[in-house]
């Protein structure tokens, strides 16, 4: 994986060819989601790993470096899924509540989609060193700082009423709010549908910011 933002942990390679990096790394990614979350981060081997993606370990290895840095690409993809699809509805013309509404149903549509794989990422994150981690927390502020701009923009403009000094906090709690679908989808789901879910959030939403 290569940075797109300074300071951003790397996963070294020994591979010269950066389409086979991707292509494989893609099949590495695809076969560690399913096995994680059958079987948990810290209950699979690298082999089971390595057999799904059809490579041999030494192979795989020429790829990644361990095991963890197979987790820290896993919890990339999972969130790269999040960001395309809240990016992918931004509209700056768009009246500041609708716009926000949007990035609300987006977020919390990919998060329902992906639940386990949510849950996986966030459940793992602690596994991986300081580095990776501090890396995965850079991802995590970029979907805080969406936010944020779409509420000070709302502010600007005179429709929020809301000061300058929640916005932070506000943006952590719709992020957050996603998040708690996926944990909380047992209890959450005898209660309320997805799009009664985001129904209900959206109105709460508008009722704190108008």
């Amino acid at each position: 994986m290569s940075g797109t933002d300074a300071g951003e942990y790397i996963v070294e390679t020994s591979v010269k060819n950066p389409d086979r990096v991707e292509k494989r790394r893609a099949e590495i990614i695809d076969a560690a989601v399913k096995i994680f979350s059958e079987k948990g981060y810290h209950s699979t081997t690298t082999k089971e790993i390595a057999d799904a993606a059809g490579m041999n370990v030494a192979t795989m290895f020429q790829y990644v470096k361990n095991k963890q840095d197979i987790l820290y690409l896993v919890c990339c993809h999972i969130h790269s899924l999040i960001e395309q699809a809240l990016y992918a509805v931004t509209a700056e013309d768009l009246d500041p509540m609708i716009a926000i509404a949007k990035d609300v149903t987006a977020l919390y549509k990919i998060v329902d989609q992906v639940s386990d794989y949510v849950v996986l990422m966030y459940q793992e994150t602690a596994s991986l060193d300081k580095e990776a981690r501090r890396s995965f927390f850079q991802r995590e502020q970029r979907l805080c700082d969406h936010l944020e701009k779409q509420i000070k923009r709302g502010i600007d403009s005179g429709v929020f009423k809301v000061s300058q000094e929640s916005v932070p906090l506000i943006a952590d709690d719709i992020l957050v709010q996603s998040q708690m679908w996926a944990f909380r989808r047992w209890s959450l789901s005898k209660k309320f549908t997805i799009e009664k879910y985001i129904e209900t959030r959206i109105k709460l939403l508008e009722t704190l910011l108008t």
